[in-house]
């Protein structure tokens, strides 16, 4: 079960893919929900473009109590043993969030990396073994699958 998300973040600036799904999300949206709010459209975009926080993940680890005179105290039994820093959960879920945003956009940059190098290696097999001998020629074809093999098997 897919539990839905209690935010979303969103890394800036955004990318022009960010852009177009976040106004078809919005289009979609619109058609969908029939008389859509303003804010379910944006709601609904926002989801298309960033990544989704969660409340699950995170141990709570203390609890703020109001007392009967009115005043809030805060109780943490496993601090009191092993000592540690209380911060707020909406806190470290942006600060995961985060993380987790550029992450995937790094994770799409070496993606495009990746393609970029393996469109390199063609033009440089198809280009250069027109031009060698046959030892040459067998030696880069030998080099270019190896980097061919490397690429796919996420070899750094």
């Amino acid at each position: 079960m897919t539990q839905k998300p209690t935010g979303v973040f969103v890394r800036f600036p955004l990318t022009e893919a960010q852009v177009s799904a976040y106004s078809d999300a919005r289009a979609k949206a619109w058609v969908e929900q029939g008389k859509p709010t303003t804010t379910s459209t944006f709601e609904a975009a926002l989801l298309a473009i960033g990544a989704h926080v969660h409340g699950e993940g995170i141990p709570v680890v203390g609890t703020i109590h109001i007392g009967e005179n009115g005043k809030p105290f805060f109780t943490a039994p496993e601090l009191y043993s092993t000592g540690g820093d209380v911060v707020l959960h909406s806190e470290a879920q942006a600060q995961i969030a985060a993380r987790d945003a550029e992450i995937v956009q790094k994770d799409a940059k070496i993606h495009e990396y990746r393609m970029l190098l393996e469109q390199i290696i063609n033009k440089a097999s198809l280009s250069c073994v027109r031009t060698l001998s046959g030892r040459e020629s067998r030696l880069l074809a030998g080099a270019c699958a190896d980097a061919r093999e490397a690429l796919k098997g996420g070899a750094a």
